[in-house]
Formats: structure tokens, C-alpha cells, sequence
């Protein structure tokens, strides 16, 4: 936050649009708290969160001088998509991770990273991606070819996945992610106290919060599920559910 605020007075005393690194939902919700009232107010620069899609986790927060600067200046980050020379090649979200740390790049010099069979994508800060697109040669131990691509190319966040049908006892956060990733009840209860869960993108510590249809779960060393579908009651009144799981 002190970095943030740091860019609000640059753009302030300079009078020109600046933009931070890639911040997290929690910096992005201190944000909001923080500065939301005086921006209303028009105390405050115009403030834009931008993270290349509709629903972003990471994003650059960029601080404008004037509301039309605001809307026509764009922030400046990129799009990559590294693409494998063996199309049959799958990735997970932590080969890619571990691949872009192990160039030397802290976490928030890139955004948000979707991987696929053969390809995968991530929005990194524009001064780094000639770096990346001259450094980055392996994904896990794959040979990548590396370019960048339009913001519009990012795949949705039900692209690909693994479709499952589940039912459980009620739409409980531990019991869904019991059924999404073949765990106990209280397996998926231990991994939410231990803060290793996330539901659309903010940390979540109650294993009895109820999931929403459309919620995207993410549980720290398994993958990410999306409730895509509530199918109503099973004949023994449990609830049926349509899941993707990511891996």
C-alpha cells in the first residue's frame, strides 16, 4: 500500500498518468477502502484498475491527472502466449509460475496466467516483456517459443478444464471443494483454515461459506475449480452441481 500510495503522489506532483506493479485482491480491496471516498470527491487522481480481462485477479492500478487520460491511455502491460513445439505438452499453473520466478522476476512484475495443452498465456508489465520474450525458453523441462498477442487472445476462465458432476449435502465451500478434488470433508476443511483457499480471487478462512453458482475456487496445490452450474435436488435431497477442475 505504501508503494500505491507512493504512485497516487508522483501522478499528484508531476501531473501525468503513472501505474503500479501488478498488485493482489487483497492490495486491490485497500485500495478501494482507502482512496475510493476522496476519488469520489475529486480530491483524489482518477484511479483504473486494469488487468487485461473482465475478470482479473492481478491488475496495475493506474492514477490519472484527468478523466480522459483515463479513458484513452491504456496501461502499459502485454499479453504473451508461450507455446510449446510438442502440441501434446500440458502444462500446470505452477510449471509456468516456477518457470517465470526462475528468470529472476518477482511476482508482481507479471499478472494473471492461464496454461492449456500446448500453450499458455500471462499479461506481464511492458518494460519486461522484451526480457521475456528473449529469456524465457523452457516451461518446466518443454522447449517454448514465445510472442505477444492481443489482450483479446487471453482464453475465458471456463476455457478448457475438466468437466465433473457432483452431489453434496448442502453448497458449503469445504464440501464443494471435498467433491471437486476427491477429498474428506475434512480434508477440504483443513486446507481452509490453513488459509491455502481462495474464492473469486480473495482469501477465504470459513469452511461453511456458501459457494455461488459461477464462483471460482482456488485451492493452493491442487488447481482451481468453477461451480458452472447448480442442477437442483437429487432424489436423496442432496445438491447437484456441475464443476470444471483445472489442474
Amino acid at each position: 500500500m505504501a508503494k500505491v500510495f507512493d504512485h497516487l503522489i508522483q501522478c499528484e506532483r508531476q501531473n501525468r498518468p503513472v501505474f503500479t506493479d501488478f498488485i493482489n485482491p487483497v492490495v486491490q480491496d485497500l485500495c478501494l477502502a482507502h482512496f475510493n471516498a476522496g476519488y469520489d470527491r475529486g480530491d483524489l487522481p482518477f484511479m483504473v484498475f486494469e488487468g487485461g480481462h473482465e475478470s482479473f485477479e492481478s491488475c496495475v492500478v493506474g492514477f490519472y491527472p484527468f478523466e480522459d487520460e483515463a479513458k484513452a491511455l491504456r496501461a502499459p502491460i502485454v499479453l504473451l502466449e508461450i507455446t510449446a513445439f510438442e502440441a501434446a505438452v500440458s502444462w500446470s499453473h505452477r510449471d509456468l509460475l516456477g518457470s517465470l520466478l526462475g528468470l529472476g522476476l518477482s511476482r508482481e512484475k507479471f499478472g494473471d496466467l492461464r496454461v492449456g495443452k500446448g500453450a499458455a498465456y500471462v499479461f506481464v508489465l511492458e518494460k519486461l516483456a522484451p526480457f521475456v520474450l528473449s529469456s524465457l525458453s523452457r516451461v518446466s523441462k518443454d522447449p517454448v517459443s514465445v510472442s505477444e498477442v492481443p489482450w483479446s487472445s487471453f482464453p475465458l476462465e471456463e476455457a478448457g478444464g475438466e468437466l465433473l458432476f457432483r452431489t453434496v449435502k448442502s453448497p458449503r465451500l469445504d464440501a464443494v471443494i471435498a467433491a471437486g478434488f476427491d477429498l474428506s470433508r475434512g480434508q477440504a476443511q483443513k486446507l481452509v483454515e490453513a488459509e491455502r483457499v481462495k474464492v473469486n480471487h480473495r482469501p477465504v478462512s470459513k469452511p461453511d461459506k456458501t459457494v455461488p453458482e459461477g464462483a471460482v475456487i482456488s485451492v493452493r496445490g491442487f488447481g482451481r475449480l468453477v461451480l458452472t452450474a447448480q442442477l437442483g435436488q437429487s432424489k436423496k435431497d442432496r445438491e447437484k452441481m456441475q464443476l470444471k477442475r483445472f489442474r
